[in-house]
């Protein structure tokens, strides 16, 4: 069948009529938003949302309600949007129209009537800023209902949608014939209103890069609004690449403040565009380095720890104006970050600038744009920028401490810290070969050192962190001192001997006294500590075991209890300070009672017995005078309830049960327990056979016989 030709009659000719065109996109901004919006009230397109319900009639009308249309075929979209209204007659969808269905969904007793309202709304927006809106709309989205129903549209699906049938074939042929299916090209289409007209150029271009192809359109639809958007984002880069073009030639003549202008007015309309900010970033720096620059528009950057604080001079009779701060490593403005999107004051603050290189900071004056969002908003000016500013945190929690021989440091450094170096400096009683006054390197670790020996004295240390820059090469912070004094300690005793006597039931301790301080010897009650270790607080009150200076040695005679262990310590005294010596442990098992040994089996027996006191190992040895053997037992076994099984023979058994030392102790062994295990009683004997029966010795004659 041909196609009907302009000027000719359908019925005329007998030719098909054109397909409609349709549009490529919806054309209004927040439609992925209106979308959602709808089809969570139930709405297949916009076409439902403005179907409202009709009030309901009064009950006192005289004359009741006007006649209505007995059937309802649809409404029609392919030549503006109408709906069928009373007698037949179509009503346009107009400005008016979406105000009545607006106030017909806030009279109606609809569940949904506010949230429909407010839709409406939205569609009241749209059609005031075009008046075909509204019928772009609902076609864009009857268009995508029948793409997304199947590869091949009918008549059919366009009327289940509420297209009247005068137009619903031909609508489904046309999107049959070409109309984008889900994917990049209709969400390109559906999000391009969001981004374009705007500041974000680079967005939009990729958006239209992606739109649906058309012949019409070398690289774009045939649908004039959506050609003039792509019009204007291809007349909007042909004005960026001449600015930018204009600020590279300037920068590279030399003349700055052209070259600003220029790349200033490139970022201005594409805001987005990372060349441009970086092209107005490096010029704004190379600005701020010009001795010409004023005073008045620098801007301070001061580290504080692990922060910088940035300052600058707000412009006179400036109102709205917000700053957006942006950091970058000296020398590389591509690399810009943003630190804070919009200060209502001259100030900001970075909590997490990197440490260890140099960094810039561009302060971005704003325009504030009241009514609109913050994403629009104009830049006012060129960028300033400050001199370079390296952070390099210093230690914190710096403290000394006293100790045996010397000092101690601690402190905090921060995790990027590469390296920490200390330096001491100070006069000491005794130089001690590094000379008075000296500065010297201490070796130390991340966190601490402990320097040690140290002649007495007062000694400052400084404290600094290191941080790789760009290079791997060390930046230092500043120092951070502190001051303490080294005091003169005792020395240590170096060794305790103890000898048990032949009663067994005394022992005597000696020692050599010091080279400096008094030894002395003392009941230890706390947690052991190791020798050297400072015990000023413990000797105060704690009193001393008496000594006998025999010679060059001090003896102590002890005599400890039964049941009982105990710790002895020496410790070096002088002048109120003391450190701790090495240590004795002597303990005096009980003696084991209660022995009690049963044979449970030929070759089992039971042992029960009450624990020896301190003691924490029993040895339990059996003998048969052949055979034997030993087991250990500890106090947390025995506790348990559980006997001791050991596996004897049938045999009489001896048993000896001994407690044992702790290998760092020494003990005065009681004397052992034992025990006699008898031997097992032999097994009866087995019953003698029952005398024959007479029965039973016919029956062996008669088997011997058969036999």
């Amino acid at each position: 069948m041909a196609v009907l030709r302009p000027g000719e009659h359908p019925k005329a000719t007998g030719a098909r009529p054109p397909l409609p065109a349709l549009p490529r996109c919806p054309g209004m901004r927040g439609y992925l938003q209106l979308r959602d919006g709808m089809t969570g009230l139930g709405f297949r397109h916009a076409a439902d949302a403005l179907r409202a319900p009709e009030p309901a009639p009064a009950h006192d009308a005289v004359f009741g309600t006007l006649p209505r249309a007995s059937t309802d075929d649809g409404f029609r979209v392919l030549d503006g949007l109408w709906f069928p209204g009373r007698g037949g007659i179509w009503h346009r969808v107009d400005l008016p129209y979406v105000q009545q269905a607006r106030g017909r969904w806030l009279s109606s007793s609809d569940p949904r009537a506010d949230s429909a309202a407010a839709v409406v709304d939205t569609l009241e927006t749209l059609i005031r800023d075009d008046a075909q809106g509204l019928r772009r709309l609902v076609l864009w989205e009857v268009c995508c209902l029948l793409r997304d129903g199947g590869e091949r549209p009918g008549e059919a699906e366009a009327v289940a949608l509420g297209v009247h049938r005068g137009e619903a074939g031909l609508l489904a042929s046309a999107v049959a014939a070409g109309f984008p299916a889900t994917g990049p090209a209709r969400h390109a289409a559906e999000t391009l209103n969001d981004v374009w007209p705007g500041a974000r150029l680079r967005e939009a271009e990729r958006l239209a890069a992606r739109l649906p192809r058309a012949s019409a359109y070398a690289d774009g639809p045939d649908d004039h609004r959506l050609a003039a958007l792509v019009d204007g984002i291809r007349a909007r880069s042909a004005e960026v690449g001449r600015l930018t073009a204009e600020g590279a030639d300037a920068e590279a003549t030399g003349a700055l403040r052209t070259a600003a202008d220029a790349w200033l007015g490139a970022l201005r309309l594409a805001r987005d565009d990372p060349a441009a900010q970086t092209g107005l970033l490096r010029v704004a720096a190379l600005i701020a380095d010009d001795p010409a620059t004023p005073v008045d528009s620098a801007v301070t950057a001061v580290p504080d720890d692990r922060a910088v604080r940035l300052s600058w001079c707000a412009p006179e009779r400036r109102a709205g104006i917000a700053y957006r701060v942006l950091r970058f490593p000296d020398g590389a403005p591509d690399l810009a970050v943003e630190t804070a999107p919009g200060e209502p004051h001259p100030a900001s603050v970075d909590p997490d600038a990197p440490v260890g290189r140099p960094l810039r900071y561009a302060v971005v004056p704003m325009q504030r744009d009241r009514g609109r969002n913050q994403g629009r908003d104009r830049i006012a000016g060129v960028p300033r920028v400050t001199a370079p500013v390296l952070l390099t945190p210093v230690v914190t929690e710096l403290r000394c401490t006293v100790v045996p021989g010397g000092l101690r440091l601690r402190w905090r450094s921060d995790p990027a810290a590469a390296e920490v170096r200390v330096t001491r400096s100070g006069t000491g009683a005794e130089t001690g070969g590094w000379g008075e006054s000296s500065l010297v390197r201490v070796p130390c670790e991340h966190d601490g050192v402990l320097d040690a020996p140290l002649a007495p004295g007062t000694y400052t240390y400084e404290v600094r962190c290191g941080y790789r820059d760009p290079d791997g090469d060390l930046v230092w912070s500043r120092g951070v001192t502190v001051t303490d004094r080294a005091e003169q300690w005792p020395s240590p005793v170096e060794e305790l001997s103890v000898r048990r006597h032949a009663d067994g039931g005394r022992v005597t301790i000696a020692w050599r006294p010091p080279e400096l301080g008094d030894g002395l010897l003392l009941p230890w009650t706390t947690a052991p500590v190791a020798p050297g270790t400072d015990v000023s607080h413990v000797v105060r009150g704690v009193d001393r075991i008496p000594a006998t200076a025999v010679g060059a040695e001090s003896h102590v005679e002890l005599t400890p209890e039964p049941e009982q262990r105990m710790r002895v310590t020496a410790v070096s005294v002088l002048a109120g300070r003391a450190v701790s010596g090495p240590s004795v442990v002597i303990e005096h098992p009980a003696a084991i009672r209660e022995l009690r040994v049963l044979r449970v089996g030929a070759g089992r027996a039971e042992l029960r017995f009450d624990w020896p006191e301190p003691a924490v190992l029993v040895c339990a040895a059996w003998t048969d005078g052949r055979r034997g053997g030993e087991r250990r037992v500890a106090r947390s076994a025995h506790r348990a309830g559980h006997p001791v099984d050991l596996p004897v023979s049938s045999r009489e058994c001896a048993i000896t049960v001994t407690p044992l030392p702790r290998p760092d102790a020494v003990s005065i062994d009681p004397s052992p327990a034992r025990a006699t295990l008898p031997a097992a009683p032999p097994p009866p004997l087995p019953p003698p056979p029952p005398p024959p029966t007479r029965w039973g010795t016919l029956l062996r004659r008669w088997r011997r016989w058969w036999a």
